[in-house]
């Protein structure tokens, strides 16, 4: 059964009231103190935290993902009476799911079981990351590649030029995918496959360069 922490000021209240509305979620702690919260929860290891404010404008950026990390949970539904775009926009994860408040224990029941299964979902997506391999360092410099775009051949065969070319391009498309701005914590992923792959594809293309370079006896 999950495990679930409440916070807010009447979430006390809504379950004295109807405690079968979490009839299949396990509730270790439900209050309002924050400070409480930070001091009694962590211990309880919930598997998902439902955080009630007034304003989310006055709730400060890093309190949610702080409770995350404090409680080690999963995941947290956060409801709000008054919203602040600045806020949803920064803490925009698959860990934290932003509601309009307040919400019926029913409702929130709902929302936690939704989160839960986006979660597992976004797991059956994932991309696989193999091994952590450290890409080797480029073996031709720009200016070694540049001057192979210019050899002219003596037979009608362009491979330095067209391996030269290819292998430029996939230079410039391994750093820009090492540094590429990320929305979440699967655009990261995404990204760092890219960046392995295309260093994989750049390393093997190099090698091919190496080989046809001491085949037609081609001195950089």
């Amino acid at each position: 059964m999950v495990k679930l922490a409440l916070l807010g000021d009447t979430y006390p209240s809504q379950l004295q009231a109807n405690p079968q509305a979490m009839r299949d979620l396990e509730v270790v702690w439900v209050g309002s103190s924050l400070e409480a919260f930070r001091a009694e929860v962590p211990a309880l290891r919930p598997q998902v935290l439902a955080l009630d404010f007034v304003d989310l404008g006055k709730v400060p950026e890093r309190l949610v993902p702080e409770l995350l990390s404090l409680t080690g949970a999963a995941h947290a539904v956060v409801s709000y009476r008054l919203t602040h775009h600045g806020m949803l926009q920064a803490l925009t994860s698959q860990r934290i799911r932003f509601v309009q408040g307040p919400l019926p224990l029913s409702l929130l029941r709902t929302h936690v079981h939704r989160a839960l299964e986006e979660a597992r979902q976004a797991r059956r997506q994932e991309v696989p990351q193999g091994p952590a391999q450290t890409p080797k360092p480029p073996r031709f410099t720009h200016e070694q590649l540049g001057r192979l775009l210019e050899v002219v051949a003596t037979v009608k065969c362009e491979c330095p030029n067209h391996l030269a070319q290819l292998i430029s391009g996939l230079r410039a498309f391994e750093e820009y995918s090492k540094d590429c701005e990320s929305r979440d914590e699967k655009d990261q992923r995404m990204h760092a496959l890219l960046y392995r792959q295309t260093a994989v594809a750049r390393e093997a293309m190099e090698d091919g360069l190496l080989a046809l370079l001491e085949h037609e006896n081609i001195q950089l």
